[in-house]
């Protein structure tokens, strides 16, 4: 339907320093990677920032070090996130404990949700929380949620895939714990084609995987490790779009309050990407079908992107798969498409 646009000043900055790296001959583990790291620090407020080949590897890489060095035996996840968020906890070689049911309000789990699931676990300070913020949203309770982790001893991990450039109460994702990981992938809000960024507050594991993902093979210290780096030339278009970060999300904004606009005078309900303190990065516009009439009148938008999930790792209690719904929003997204979901939502009755 669409096509993944980058900033022009994205492209320019890019072609203006691509031959200073042919040049260098600094292929990788050089400038861009360290520029890429500053600008994610100065971005977040976190004390340390690591460039990955993705946002899998850096999940992987904090996972595995958790059990091999913080002697952590379980994981947990929440059943609405993607199916790779599975397999890495699997390869990481945690035991998967299962997962925590989620909300049809924001797609993700509550704290009472959260709670529950741990009051099942034997070996709760053995265990890791894998919580995954949806759609471009950071998790409303986080904040409840982290302390209730640190209360029973779990230690949460954040995967922030979706939620680069979101904040809540002015903080962004991925400090509530004890890591977090961005995704740059190409269809997320802010779009590179491959990367993740890993931020944390946590000094001696960021040291950790520093040495994981080059082997550690000059000092030699820890016993695992996989090359999971990025390189300079995907460095280098990674700083070269993050530094238009919030370019990028003003510009869907301008997009998403004609979606609004039409929702609230049909009355159709929608994830506000303002509401309260929480500011959304609007990877996702999404609407919602809260009765059997909304769901009937929903399946009959035809233009419409895949929705963020089309299945559940665990229980779908709400139907979440079923019961959300995504609009086009993409960056500089042609404005025919934007009009067309517009005058298909004015077709909309209850």
């Amino acid at each position: 339907m669409g096509m993944i646009k980058l900033p022009e000043n994205s492209i320019k900055f890019f072609e203006d320093h691509c031959n200073e790296i042919f040049e260098s001959g600094n292929l990788a583990e050089g400038k861009w990677n360290e520029e890429v790291a500053k600008w994610c620090s100065h971005y977040t407020g976190s004390e340390d920032s690591l460039a990955f080949n993705s946002n899998g590897a850096g999940l992987f890489t904090i996972l595995r070090l958790l059990k091999r060095y913080r002697s952590k035996k379980t994981i947990f996840l929440q059943s609405n996130t993607m199916y790779g968020v599975k397999t890495i906890a699997l390869s990481s070689g945690l035991e998967l404990k299962g997962f925590v049911n989620c909300s049809l309000d924001f797609l993700m789990p509550t704290l009472i949700q959260v709670r529950d699931f741990i009051e099942t676990l034997e070996e709760p300070k053995s265990s890791v929380f894998l919580l995954t913020h949806i759609g471009g949203w950071i998790n409303p309770e986080i904040k409840e949620i982290s302390e209730l982790c640190d209360k029973k001893g779990v230690t949460l991990v954040e995967d922030c895939a979706h939620s680069l450039g979101s904040v809540l109460n002015n903080s962004h994702s991925g400090l509530y714990g004890i890591a977090g990981v961005y995704s740059l992938y190409s269809t997320k809000a802010i779009p590179v084609g491959e990367g993740g960024l890993m931020v944390t507050n946590d000094k001696e594991l960021y040291e950790m995987s520093k040495k994981f993902i080059m082997y550690d093979r000059f000092d030699q210290e820890i016993d695992v490790g996989i090359n999971l780096r990025m390189s300079e030339i995907n460095a280098l278009l990674s700083y070269s779009v993050l530094k238009e970060t919030d370019s990028i999300i003003k510009n869907k904004y301008e997009i998403a309050k004609q979606y609004i606009d039409i929702c609230k005078e049909k009355g159709i309900n929608f994830i506000n990407p303002r509401i309260g303190q929480q500011v959304s990065n609007l990877y996702k516009f999404i609407l919602l079908a809260k009765s059997d009439e909304e769901l009937v009148k929903l399946q009959s938008l035809e233009t419409k992107t895949s929705p963020v999930y089309d299945y559940s790792l665990g229980q779908d209690i709400q139907e979440i798969a079923l019961r959300h719904f995504c609009l086009p929003i993409w960056y500089m997204q042609d404005n025919n498409i934007t009009l067309q979901v517009i005058d298909e939502l004015k077709q909309i009755n209850f």
